[in-house]
Protein backbone atom coordinates (compact mmCIF):
# COMPACT_ATOMS: atom_id res chain seq x y z
CA UNK A 1 0.00 0.00 0.00
CA UNK A 2 0.92 3.80 -0.80
CA UNK A 3 0.81 4.80 3.29
CA UNK A 4 2.91 1.61 4.28
CA UNK A 5 6.53 3.14 5.49
CA UNK A 6 9.61 2.68 3.05
CA UNK A 7 11.87 0.56 4.95
CA UNK A 8 14.82 1.78 3.24
CA UNK A 9 14.25 6.03 3.66
CA UNK A 10 13.46 4.46 7.52
CA UNK A 11 16.74 2.63 7.21
CA UNK A 12 18.41 5.66 6.11
CA UNK A 13 17.17 8.01 8.92
CA UNK A 14 18.25 5.68 11.46
CA UNK A 15 21.40 6.01 10.45
CA UNK A 16 22.30 9.98 10.10
CA UNK A 17 20.65 9.51 13.86
CA UNK A 18 22.95 7.31 15.06
CA UNK A 19 26.05 9.11 13.30
CA UNK A 20 24.27 12.52 14.70
CA UNK A 21 24.10 11.35 17.84
CA UNK A 22 27.72 9.61 17.76
CA UNK A 23 29.31 12.89 16.40
CA UNK A 24 27.12 15.08 19.64
CA UNK A 25 29.12 12.52 21.67
CA UNK A 26 32.79 12.50 20.21
CA UNK A 27 32.02 16.60 20.23
CA UNK A 28 30.93 16.35 24.26
CA UNK A 29 33.86 13.99 24.51
CA UNK A 30 36.44 16.71 23.19
CA UNK A 31 34.92 19.74 24.99
CA UNK A 32 34.63 18.55 28.21
CA UNK A 33 38.27 17.21 27.73
CA UNK A 34 39.27 20.24 26.68
CA UNK A 35 37.30 23.22 28.98
CA UNK A 36 36.29 21.18 31.45
CA UNK A 37 32.66 20.14 32.17
CA UNK A 38 31.96 22.66 34.64
CA UNK A 39 32.98 25.32 31.74
CA UNK A 40 31.67 24.02 28.70
CA UNK A 41 27.90 24.85 27.53
CA UNK A 42 25.72 23.09 25.42
CA UNK A 43 26.09 25.63 22.74
CA UNK A 44 30.06 24.44 22.86
CA UNK A 45 29.02 21.15 22.26
CA UNK A 46 26.79 21.78 18.96
CA UNK A 47 29.33 24.09 17.53
CA UNK A 48 31.77 21.61 17.86
CA UNK A 49 29.45 19.29 16.22
CA UNK A 50 28.11 21.62 13.63
CA UNK A 51 24.41 20.76 14.62
CA UNK A 52 21.79 22.94 15.65
CA UNK A 53 20.27 23.22 20.03
CA UNK A 54 17.31 21.31 18.62
CA UNK A 55 19.39 18.00 16.99
CA UNK A 56 20.96 18.31 19.95
CA UNK A 57 17.59 18.12 22.24
CA UNK A 58 16.22 15.02 20.30
CA UNK A 59 19.01 13.07 21.49
CA UNK A 60 19.72 13.94 24.85
CA UNK A 61 17.43 16.06 27.49
CA UNK A 62 20.65 18.13 29.00
CA UNK A 63 24.22 18.70 29.71
CA UNK A 64 24.14 16.46 32.59
CA UNK A 65 22.52 13.40 29.98
CA UNK A 66 25.11 13.39 27.31
CA UNK A 67 28.00 13.08 30.24
CA UNK A 68 26.10 10.50 31.92
CA UNK A 69 25.97 8.36 28.63
CA UNK A 70 29.90 9.07 28.36
CA UNK A 71 30.19 8.23 31.78
CA UNK A 72 28.39 4.67 31.03
CA UNK A 73 30.77 4.32 27.60
CA UNK A 74 33.63 4.50 29.85
CA UNK A 75 32.87 2.58 33.08
CA UNK A 76 31.82 -0.47 30.37
CA UNK A 77 34.67 -0.33 28.46
CA UNK A 78 36.68 -0.05 31.51
CA UNK A 79 34.74 -3.25 32.68
CA UNK A 80 35.64 -5.17 29.67
CA UNK A 81 38.73 -4.88 30.04
CA UNK A 82 39.12 -6.41 32.93
CA UNK A 83 39.21 -10.23 33.67
CA UNK A 84 36.30 -12.06 33.19
CA UNK A 85 34.30 -12.91 36.30
CA UNK A 86 34.52 -16.75 35.57
CA UNK A 87 38.17 -16.31 34.91
CA UNK A 88 40.08 -19.01 36.76
CA UNK A 89 41.14 -17.24 39.92
CA UNK A 90 44.69 -16.35 40.22
CA UNK A 91 47.16 -15.07 42.71
CA UNK A 92 46.52 -12.01 44.30
CA UNK A 93 49.21 -9.95 42.89
CA UNK A 94 48.48 -11.56 39.19
CA UNK A 95 44.77 -10.37 39.76
CA UNK A 96 45.62 -6.83 40.81
CA UNK A 97 48.09 -6.59 38.00
CA UNK A 98 45.48 -7.42 35.82
CA UNK A 99 43.25 -4.19 37.01
CA UNK A 100 46.04 -1.88 36.81
CA UNK A 101 46.57 -3.33 33.34
CA UNK A 102 42.96 -3.01 32.52
CA UNK A 103 43.13 0.75 33.87
CA UNK A 104 46.62 1.64 32.22
CA UNK A 105 45.23 0.31 28.36
CA UNK A 106 42.41 2.47 28.30
CA UNK A 107 44.45 5.46 29.81
CA UNK A 108 46.88 4.78 26.74
CA UNK A 109 44.22 4.07 23.61
CA UNK A 110 41.29 6.16 24.77
CA UNK A 111 42.67 9.13 27.11
CA UNK A 112 39.77 11.18 26.14
CA UNK A 113 37.15 8.77 27.58
CA UNK A 114 39.20 8.22 30.77
CA UNK A 115 39.59 11.76 31.78
CA UNK A 116 36.17 12.26 31.38
CA UNK A 117 35.50 9.44 33.56
CA UNK A 118 38.09 11.15 36.04
CA UNK A 119 36.32 14.40 35.74
CA UNK A 120 33.06 12.47 36.79
CA UNK A 121 34.29 10.61 39.39
CA UNK A 122 35.16 13.77 40.97
CA UNK A 123 31.77 15.69 40.15
CA UNK A 124 30.44 12.22 42.33
CA UNK A 125 32.58 12.61 45.37
CA UNK A 126 32.18 16.49 45.95
CA UNK A 127 28.60 17.44 44.54
CA UNK A 128 26.56 14.12 44.50
CA UNK A 129 23.42 15.58 46.12
CA UNK A 130 23.43 18.68 43.66
CA UNK A 131 23.72 16.34 40.68
CA UNK A 132 21.81 13.05 41.32
CA UNK A 133 21.88 10.49 38.63
CA UNK A 134 25.88 10.28 38.29
CA UNK A 135 26.53 7.73 40.66
CA UNK A 136 25.54 4.16 38.92
CA UNK A 137 28.14 3.92 36.02
CA UNK A 138 30.52 4.43 39.38
CA UNK A 139 28.96 2.48 41.71
CA UNK A 140 28.94 -0.83 38.36
CA UNK A 141 32.91 -0.09 38.57
CA UNK A 142 33.65 -0.48 42.05
CA UNK A 143 31.01 -3.95 41.87
CA UNK A 144 33.36 -5.08 38.92
CA UNK A 145 36.43 -4.66 40.74
CA UNK A 146 34.95 -6.36 44.27
CA UNK A 147 33.70 -9.05 42.03
CA UNK A 148 37.32 -9.53 40.16
CA UNK A 149 38.97 -9.48 43.77
CA UNK A 150 36.70 -12.33 45.47
CA UNK A 151 38.12 -15.50 43.85
CA UNK A 152 41.52 -14.75 45.36
CA UNK A 153 40.82 -13.46 48.59
CA UNK A 154 41.97 -15.75 51.59
CA UNK A 155 37.79 -15.45 52.39
CA UNK A 156 35.75 -14.98 49.11
CA UNK A 157 32.98 -14.67 51.62
CA UNK A 158 33.89 -12.04 53.09
CA UNK A 159 32.30 -9.61 51.01
CA UNK A 160 32.70 -6.07 53.32
CA UNK A 161 36.73 -6.95 52.83
CA UNK A 162 36.30 -7.62 49.19
CA UNK A 163 34.65 -4.32 48.42
CA UNK A 164 36.61 -2.03 51.62
CA UNK A 165 38.96 -3.20 48.80
CA UNK A 166 37.31 -2.53 45.90
CA UNK A 167 37.13 1.29 46.47
CA UNK A 168 40.25 1.24 47.60
CA UNK A 169 42.20 -0.36 44.44
CA UNK A 170 39.62 2.51 42.58
CA UNK A 171 40.26 5.54 44.90
CA UNK A 172 44.59 4.22 44.31
CA UNK A 173 44.64 3.99 40.33
CA UNK A 174 42.06 7.17 39.86
CA UNK A 175 43.59 9.14 41.90
CA UNK A 176 47.18 8.45 40.47
CA UNK A 177 45.68 9.00 36.52
CA UNK A 178 44.25 12.33 37.87
CA UNK A 179 47.06 13.51 39.36
CA UNK A 180 49.93 12.11 37.17
CA UNK A 181 47.92 13.45 34.35
CA UNK A 182 48.58 17.18 35.56
CA UNK A 183 51.95 16.87 36.45
CA UNK A 184 53.42 14.49 34.63
CA UNK A 185 54.97 15.20 31.12
CA UNK A 186 53.11 12.22 29.17
CA UNK A 187 50.87 9.16 29.50
CA UNK A 188 53.35 6.40 29.22
CA UNK A 189 54.99 8.75 32.21
CA UNK A 190 51.33 8.08 33.76
CA UNK A 191 51.14 4.55 33.19
CA UNK A 192 55.01 4.15 34.18
CA UNK A 193 53.73 5.98 37.99
CA UNK A 194 50.80 3.52 37.79
CA UNK A 195 52.63 0.59 38.47
CA UNK A 196 54.85 2.10 40.79
CA UNK A 197 51.63 2.53 42.75
CA UNK A 198 50.30 -1.03 42.08
CA UNK A 199 53.98 -2.55 43.53
CA UNK A 200 53.63 -0.07 46.83
CA UNK A 201 49.74 -1.50 47.03
CA UNK A 202 51.44 -4.85 46.68
CA UNK A 203 53.92 -4.23 48.89
CA UNK A 204 51.34 -2.91 51.75
CA UNK A 205 48.69 -5.89 51.56
CA UNK A 206 50.83 -9.11 50.65
CA UNK A 207 51.34 -9.39 54.50
CA UNK A 208 47.70 -9.22 55.64
CA UNK A 209 46.57 -11.02 53.17
CA UNK A 210 49.08 -13.88 53.33
CA UNK A 211 49.99 -13.65 49.96
CA UNK A 212 53.17 -13.82 48.13
CA UNK A 213 54.79 -10.86 46.54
Amino acid sequence: MDDEPDPRIEGRASRRATKTRQRLLDAALYIFNTKGIEGCAIEDITESADVGKGTFYRHFMDKLDILRTLLDLAADDLILRMPPTDAPALSFEDRITQLFNAHATLLAERADLFLVFLQGQTMVATRSSSIPGLQPPFARYITALESRLKPVLPDPADVAGARQLAVAIGAIICGNITVGMSILSSKHDVINNLDLARQSLLVGTSQRLRCTV
